[in-house]
């Protein structure tokens, strides 16, 4: 004997063109909103990293006998300044996803290129030639810097979820950070007699060990900064 069985098939709810716009407009707001708060604490590391690119780091070169091979000659405060954006971009990933994080990146240097553009403009009439980094320097710092913050999101994406906690912060830092190091010098250095390949595994010696020091960051902010839904975190 064959039992009907009577199916109740519910008709989706028909989204009126206007509905669809408000909808699409606020999740517009919600993101421009979360990219710019985001933004926010990347903007000031940029800017402070740009006006200090030309000031050397001097207090170590007391430990090296030769000259050439003295810090003050490849390290800088703006270096070490930049070397929080790779973790940075790390905490925004942890929060909300790589495409948020890779947005908000994206905008901060949009916002740090324009003020630093419009400071320049503004101190041109008081500067000279030799005040102005070299077009081949710009290139390198801000290249390689941009795409080891690409990387260090796109890595921390990829491993995360998985292993010991510190497996994916320390692997995506390392990964920008190396990606960093392996841009800038050859690119700002190749065709000089300057020994930039021993600068270079300097270099990543100091952003390992930022790297390493990220760590207990990392652990006290995991709860707080806990994945959101919906977001990609």
């Amino acid at each position: 004997m064959e039992v009907s069985v009577a199916v109740e098939q519910r008709r989706p709810i028909k989204e009126t063109p206007m509905q669809r716009f408000k909808r699409e407009l606020v999740a517009f707001a919600g993101g421009l909103v979360r990219m710019s708060l985001l933004a926010a604490f990347l903007v000031p590391v940029l800017l402070l990293s740009f006006l200090t690119a030309d000031l050397p780091v001097r207090n170590f070169d007391h430990l090296f006998d030769i000259a050439e091979l003295k810090p003050s000659n490849w390290l800088n405060i703006g270096a070490l300044i930049m070397n929080a954006g790779a973790p940075l971009a790390i905490l925004f990933t942890r929060r909300y996803g790589g495409d948020e994080a890779s947005r908000a990146v994206t905008a901060a240097w949009g916002l740090a290129a324009i003020a630093s553009f419009a400071e320049i403009s503004y101190l041109a009439p008081i500067l000279s030639t030799s005040d102005f980094p070299s077009v081949r320097f710009v290139v390198a710092f801000v290249s390689s810097a941009l795409v080891g913050q690409y990387l260090a999101i796109g890595v921390y994406d990829v491993i995360r979820g998985g292993g010991e906690w510190w497996r994916a912060p320390l692997f995506a830092v390392l990964s920008g950070f190396g990606a960093q190091s392996l841009l800038y010098f050859p690119i700002a250095y190749w065709t000089s007699d300057s020994p930039w390949f021993n600068w270079m595994i300097s270099d990543f010696a100091v952003k390992a060990a930022t790297a390493v020091a990220f760590l207990p960051i990392y652990r006290l902010l995991q709860k707080p900064l806990r994945p959101l839904g919906g977001y990609g975190g």
